[in-house]
């Protein structure tokens, strides 16, 4: 904003110089402009004419208008850079604080229009998550929005030492290319064993390489969306249906997963005698056992094991009540 009025300051003060010549000497407005250029920018040259006694006292007051004007310009440019580079200092030490406390964190890797979408949904359930981006103006501007953000380069160890692969919990390879997924995945399998690896697929092809490289699953965007355009022109109910309970559709629904952890009450009880559905509100859809097998519709002599995953539709407040429920003791 500054700069816009010392900007607008100098072409007033070129305006009135100008003005100045034609009005007290009689020039034309080439000759006066010319003049007022020279003037203010103490390049030198010989006047254009000779002046009169009042036309060299505007010749000063251009002087000290025009010098004043841009060594104040200076000085805020300086200011600004200056200010700017303090801000980069001590939002770098935030930057590195932040980072440094988190554990069990999710990371993104890409905000284009795959890793905003991953990068809102976390934003929307409060879940910790940090993005790397190599485009200097969006990682600006999710610093601007107050997100926690690296820039640089996500197929790169130190970048991915730096976000804390090896305490994370997940990581989303969203980036542009497949090369780059694949690469990613490879490191950041190699940093963290135990890590949630989830990549973007362009082509089917790419599909088998990210499984190899260490991906846990690999979506592939053009197919989903495809089969999600089929089911709707095909069994439209089902897809609105299935817009509701994932969230798409503006309803205060959830379907949710929830695990049973060890210790919980639950462990070793049967589904009638937990009454979740009775006291939780929610409906029960399928169970996933530990060792990978799925129930769906389970029945009430159903005996629940640590380590099952409860498959659960219901309002957020049901969800919640049955992630409170699950973990007592």
């Amino acid at each position: 904003m500054r700069i816009s009025y010392i900007a607008v300051s100098l072409v007033g003060i070129v305006i009135l110089g100008t003005a100045g010549y034609v009005l007290l000497e009689g020039w034309s407005i080439v000759e006066a402009f010319y003049m007022t250029m020279i003037t203010v920018t103490t390049v030198g040259f010989n006047e254009v004419r000779e002046l009169s006694t009042t036309g060299r006292m505007l010749t000063v007051a251009l002087m000290i208008l025009g010098v004043g004007t841009l060594f104040y310009g200076i000085a805020i440019i300086a200011e600004i850079r200056f200010e700017e580079r303090i801000r980069q200092i001590f939002g770098r030490r935030k930057l590195v604080k932040e980072l440094d406390r988190l554990e069990n964190h999710h990371i993104i890797c890409g905000h284009g229009r795959i890793g905003s979408t991953v990068a809102g949904e976390y934003a929307r359930e409060s879940l910790p998550h940090v993005i790397i981006e190599s485009d200097e103006s969006i990682a600006a501007h999710l610093d601007q929005e107050g997100k926690l953000v690296i820039l640089g380069d996500a197929t790169l160890d130190e970048t991915l030492m730096e976000a804390h692969v090896e305490k994370a919990k997940s990581l989303v390879c969203a980036l542009a290319t497949d090369a780059e997924n694949v690469f990613v995945t490879l490191t950041a399998r190699a940093l963290n064993p135990d890590i949630f690896i989830l990549s973007r697929a362009a082509l089917d092809s790419s599909i088998g390489k990210m499984e190899a490289a260490g991906a846990d699953r690999v979506v592939s965007p053009y197919i989903m969306g495809g089969m999600r355009m089929a089911q709707s022109v095909l069994r439209p109910k089902l897809a609105g249906f299935l817009d509701e309970v994932t969230g798409h559709a503006t309803t205060d629904l959830d379907f949710d997963e929830v695990t049973v952890p060890e210790g919980s009450d639950l462990v070793g009880m049967a589904l009638r005698e937990s009454k979740i559905s009775q006291e939780t509100g929610v409906y029960l859809l399928s169970i996933r056992h530990a060792s990978g097998e799925m129930r769906f519709n389970p029945g009430p002599d159903f005996q629940i094991q640590a380590g099952d995953h409860l498959y659960a539709l219901g309002t957020p407040a049901q969800v919640e009540s049955l992630r409170k429920r699950v973990l007592a003791k």
